[in-house]
């Protein structure tokens, strides 16, 4: 199911979504976190926009398998192994994003406070989790795409003789 689209390895298409709407989604999460009016107004939609990047993870990796797979047991062996743990951090983003929704103090809850000002208790802590979690899969989704690009082009580059 994952192996090849129109002749083409899945892996190959789906990988550059995972490299750039990854840290996107991840970088508009930790702002949105970081505002409460922000998670009132657009919150389910930053937790299904990290939901589907989510998915979108799932499928490069069951693809870079089946690529992995088509290719040979040791091709990019390092890369797969390093790639296995990015979907479990997009997941965990994802979890993070619905912790922060769902710790959102509702302004009807607070008589003397103003609308959109200040989380109760667990929101002061998700939000800053977001931060960390945000970053572990920044940072590892560069790794894993450095990993991958080095294993497609190393060799390719230095036979260019430039």
């Amino acid at each position: 199911m994952f192996d090849t689209i129109f002749g083409l390895p899945v892996h190959a298409l789906v990988v550059h979504a995972v490299v750039v709407l990854l840290p996107l989604v991840a970088i508009v999460t930790v702002w949105w976190s970081a505002r409460p009016a922000a998670t009132r107004r657009t919150g389910w939609l930053v937790v299904a926009a990290d939901a589907a990047v989510t998915v979108v993870t799932w499928v490069a990796a069951q693809s870079g398998e089946a690529l992995q797979r088509r290719l040979g047991g040791t091709v990019a062996r390092a890369h797969g192994e390093l790639a296995s743990a990015l979907p479990w951090m997009a997941l965990a983003l994802t979890v993070a994003a619905v912790l922060v929704q769902l710790t959102r103090q509702d302004p009807a809850e607070a008589p003397g406070e103003a609308p959109g000002m200040g989380p109760r208790l667990p929101g002061r802590v998700t939000a800053p989790l977001v931060g960390v979690v945000a970053l572990v899969a920044v940072v590892w989704t560069v790794r894993v795409g450095h990993s991958g690009a080095t294993a497609v082009w190393a060799e390719i580059v230095r036979n260019t003789g430039k």
